[in-house]
């Protein structure tokens, strides 16, 4: 009986060598890579501007409000803008969502987005007195 169970023993640590000579595989990683823009530009009283962007594949893109500063002086001001994200429509980008947001450095929207074109817009808030240069750092897949 010890012979016996000495055999199999011993078939069982050869046989473990044994198998798929398959190297081994590291794990895919199925994270879509995301792009970094800063869209920045002149705001006149009561008006807009809007960028187009195409959503490589679903997933969250955001945004927040770098900078709003007088062209004139260059100096930073804390008069707050409306950012939105939508669909572009003509020469015009019509709005899923939107907000109202002061100049921050922290992330100030985020949604969730299929793959497709979109479109991030800036606008008035209705607080501007003149013209504001502003920059929106955005990100997406």
């Amino acid at each position: 009986m010890t012979a016996r169970m000495l055999t199999m023993a011993a078939v069982a640590v050869l046989t473990m060598g044994c198998g798929d000579d398959d190297s081994p595989t590291s794990p895919t990683d199925t994270t879509p890579a995301t792009t970094a823009v800063t869209y920045a530009g002149t705001l006149d009283v009561g008006g807009s501007r809007f960028y187009s962007f195409t959503n490589g594949a679903s997933g969250s893109v955001t945004a927040f409000l770098a900078s709003v500063a007088s062209p004139d002086t260059r100096l930073p001001l804390t008069l707050p803008l409306e950012i939105g994200i939508g669909v572009p429509a003509g020469t015009g980008c019509a709005l899923t969502t939107a907000q109202i947001v002061a100049p921050g450095l922290v992330s100030q929207m985020s949604a969730s987005l299929p793959a497709g074109v979109f479109c991030l817009r800036v606008a008035d808030a209705g607080d501007l007195r003149g013209p504001v240069t502003f920059a929106v750092r955005f990100s997406h897949p």
